[in-house]
């Protein structure tokens, strides 16, 4: 497969970052670039390395997460519908909340690569200062992975709790991605096309 080059920067950034010993990753693509592809074969090449035993995925709709099961299946060539003996599953956020601690033991047990899709939707500064996804993660999943990607194109929220698992600038308050791709550079590299946004009724929007 031919990767873009965002695509093929942001593996090889991420693994050696993984093996200069930092386990989680933050990576901001814009809408369309093909943050699922990247995902897919990060995990591949964490596998073939020999360096996980089994990936999660969660995001933030089952559309999203039955896509995330095909593609990560189609790279790795591993099951991942959450069986028995499967190497993983992808999940949705809404569905983490329902699974008891004996499913979180897998972290414990297993070395597991955590694939967070647009984490801006869970918060959790500390715990009970969170959203139900955010908690989830603070308490089960942070600290525990062997590795975590956390992916996102909007990489803030409006309610002003911190994004789980992220750093942020004490300069400016945002927050600290490891890799960005955003959407000017994939308008010039034709990835995706530029917006057009349609004012109704407004004649006081600053652009």
């Amino acid at each position: 497969m031919e990767l873009r080059r965002w695509q093929s920067k942001a593996i090889s950034q991420a693994y050696s970052q993984y093996s200069s010993g930092i386990n989680h990753f933050m990576c901001l693509a814009t809408p369309g670039a093909g943050k699922t592809i990247m995902a897919a074969l990060l995990a591949k090449r964490l596998f073939d390395a020999g360096m996980i035993d089994m990936v999660m995925c969660f995001s933030p709709a089952v559309v999203v997460a039955k896509d995330f099961q095909k593609e990560l299946e189609a790279q790795t060539g591993k099951k991942l519908s959450g069986q028995l003996g499967d190497d993983g599953c992808s999940l949705t956020y809404q569905a983490m909340i329902s699974l008891d601690t004996s499913f979180w033991q897998i972290l414990e047990n297993h070395r597991v690569f955590v694939i967070f899709d647009e984490i801006h939707h869970c918060a959790a500064m500390e715990e009970g200062n969170s959203n139900s996804w955010g908690e989830t993660i603070y308490r089960y999943i942070s600290g525990k992975s062997a590795y975590s990607l956390a992916l996102t194109g909007t990489p803030w929220r409006s309610d002003n709790i911190p994004i789980v698992l992220a750093d942020y600038c004490r300069e400016s308050g945002r927050v600290h991605c490891d890799y960005r791709y955003g959407l000017g550079q994939a308008i010039t590299d034709n990835v995706c096309r530029e917006p057009s946004i349609i004012a109704i009724d407004n004649s006081s929007i600053q652009v």
